[in-house]
């Protein structure tokens, strides 16, 4: 990858997900450059299967899967990828599910039935992410893996959480069904709107429900901390504590989903940088309930977990 790329990389990092970015200027150079390389495929998969409604679209997604398979490929971000799967041992079947995710999301009208349905989403858009960082960031092992995955599940939620009101301005419910009755996107947008609803505190009722899951996986995370090296340990833990800053902020404006979308600010992120080099990182103190096989029950013979 030229110096050029490796730039354009980490701009589509700091421009698509500031708090990946920010998290990224704690690890060593080479793992943050070949982390935001990772991002940037993603990223570019996802934005394919954004417009994949056209029949090129398809064709390109469809095209990038079987270079997965086959290790060859003419595109550049393919390409790319081949090379820090072979170099990392990324599990390319993690990649193609990651696709086949996307692909579903934007051919189909989503609204996710209930919690074991939500958690294999999560594991598809995010847990999969996880497991092929894992070892750019010199984890090992079936243990990092798993924690990986978990907080790709867990970042996943706390997005899901963040975007309730813009997701179902798109037409999306990612929100049980079994959860809120059964609300539609549209319905959901139209509740937004109208001041001490049931149907809206039912809603905000499923986002704290959500949040306290995320935490779940969060804290099954954690110990996976200290199976990464020195020098990108306390990177990770600054991305999960700031990604889950998300889910507090909503927690102090009551779960108020219709004001849309809440961001940390870098003030904050600083802070929170703060408390992880001062051996108090907010991910860290979470205390777990569910056991790890509990929370991994719902993706059981997808790639990578078990």
């Amino acid at each position: 990858m030229t110096i050029h790329e490796q730039h354009e990389a980490a701009a589509t990092m700091k421009r698509h997900g500031k708090s990946f970015w920010f998290a990224s200027l704690f690890l060593p150079k080479n793992v943050a450059a070949d982390a935001a390389r990772l991002y940037a495929f993603c990223r570019t998969m996802d934005d394919l299967a954004d417009v994949a409604v056209t029949q090129e679209s398809k064709a390109s997604l469809a095209q990038v899967r079987k270079d997965l398979s086959s290790g060859v490929s003419s595109t550049p971000a393919c390409q790319d990828f081949l090379a820090l799967a072979t170099r990392y041992q990324l599990p390319r079947e993690a990649a193609d599910y990651l696709i086949a995710t996307f692909l579903q999301d934007a051919t189909t009208e989503i609204h996710l039935e209930d919690e074991h349905q939500l958690v294999r989403y999560c594991y598809g858009v995010a847990g999969t992410v996880g497991l092929m960082m894992s070892p750019i960031l010199g984890a090992d092992g079936s243990k990092a893996g798993q924690a990986a995955m978990h907080l790709g599940i867990a970042m996943q939620m706390t997005n899901i959480a963040r975007d309730v009101l813009e997701d179902a301005e798109n037409g999306r419910r990612y929100l049980p069904g079994s959860w809120v009755h059964d609300l539609s996107a549209s319905q959901i947008q139209a509740v937004a709107q109208v001041a001490s609803s049931a149907s809206r505190e039912t809603v905000a009722a499923a986002v704290h429900r959500l949040l306290r899951l995320a935490d779940q996986y969060y804290a099954s995370a954690a110990p996976g901390f200290d199976l990464i090296p020195d020098r990108a340990r306390r990177g990770i833990d600054i991305a999960a504590s700031v990604y889950r800053e998300i889910g507090t902020v909503l927690r102090r404006r009551q779960y108020a989903w219709w004001q849309g979308r809440v961001r940390v600010s870098y003030p904050r992120k600083l802070w929170i940088a703060a408390q992880v080099y001062l051996g108090q990182s907010p991910i860290r103190r979470l205390q777990p309930v569910m056991s790890n096989s509990e929370l991994s029950l719902p993706v059981i013979g997808l790639p990578g977990a078990q």
